[in-house]
């Protein structure tokens, strides 16, 4: 396995902890992990030439797939986040109004 190959692997590794971090709905450390994913994205693609890349194009566009459904399942659960926060304020203003 070449570093590039290795590089690719370990990202689409990181990847899937970010996948299993939202099944899990850990917020706080995806957050986290989600920065430290975009800082080590763009290191590697800062380190390698186009043409290195090229030879790899088919795994980076398989990465870029899953990122974009990263996001949007992301954006999903932030939009229940939402919802449920909206709901238990409701409620907490209920309670109040019945005390």
């Amino acid at each position: 396995m070449t570093r590039i190959q290795a590089k690719i692997e370990r990202l689409l590794d990181f990847e899937k902890k970010l996948n299993l971090l939202l099944d899990e709905q850990d917020y706080e450390l995806f957050l986290q992990q989600q920065d430290l994913f975009g800082d080590l994205l763009k290191d590697f693609l800062s380190k390698h030439s186009e043409n290195e890349l090229n030879n790899f194009i088919k795994q980076l566009k398989s990465l870029e797939d899953m990122v974009y459904l990263l996001r949007g399942r992301s954006g999903a659960c932030l939009e229940k986040l939402k919802e449920k926060s909206l709901l238990l304020q409701r409620n907490k203003k209920k309670i109040k109004a019945y005390k």
